[in-house]
């Protein structure tokens, strides 16, 4: 990772009760690689949680290839172990790979991404949401996946968060912002979950949040 600027990241994961263990995510500082998979809880075969770790673990040649490459051969990988190994379910996958002062993203599925800057907070992802909330892609169910990514220059003051759905709907602009000026990247993301953890939302679903800040 060759950014001039200098880049903080905070990182935390933990388990809800509705289900078994299935986000997992990817902080890898040296590559400047970043990720979180959010396994299927009702995958159509196999684990999310498996799923989840196998795209992690195959997302390695993002930083030669750029990320929609190597999600979209995460996903061909997924699709034809799936057919011999009836042990791997399906995952979201949202990533990001910072570069020499710029940032892409790229995403499967519907695991946020947002940029927070200069107090106004933006979707770095595209959903894959179909009517009723049900969602459209996943990694490893289609042979083919069509790949959502973005770029853009990182600024001093940035803050990019990647999370999993189950802390989603506490992630408003008021309270991004926030956090955006008044703390630093572990704690940003220490907050994000406690926040998730305090504001019932009726699914206890898992809670990952990855917060990048450039200082």
């Amino acid at each position: 990772m060759t950014l001039k600027m200098k880049l903080e990241v905070g990182a935390r994961s933990e388990a809800g009760s509705a289900h078994p263990f299935e986000d997992r995510m990817l902080v890898d500082e040296g590559s400047g690689l970043f990720a979180v998979a959010d396994g299927v809880t009702i995958s159509s075969r196999g684990s999310g949680a498996v799923a989840a770790e196998l795209a992690l673990k195959e997302l390695h040649d993002a930083p030669k290839t750029g990320l929609m490459a190597a999600i979209e051969r995460v996903n061909q990988l997924s699709f034809e172990r799936r057919k011999s190994d009836d042990r791997i379910g399906e995952t979201t996958l949202t990533a990001a790979l910072v570069g020499s002062n710029s940032l892409e993203t790229a995403n499967v599925g519907d695991s946020p991404a947002l940029l927070v800057r200069g107090g106004k907070t933006e979707s770095l992802v595209v959903e894959d949401r179909g009517i009723g909330g049900h969602i459209t892609q996943v990694i490893g169910y289609r042979a083919a996946v069509n790949v959502h990514s973005t770029r853009f220059e990182l600024r001093e003051h940035d803050m990019v968060v990647i999370a999993s759905d189950g802390v989603g709907y506490v992630l408003d602009a008021q309270f991004l912002s926030g956090l955006a000026e008044k703390v630093g990247a572990k704690q940003a993301a220490e907050a994000i979950v406690d926040r998730a953890k305090s504001i019932p939302a009726g699914y206890d679903d898992d809670k990952t949040a990855i917060v990048l800040k450039v200082i």
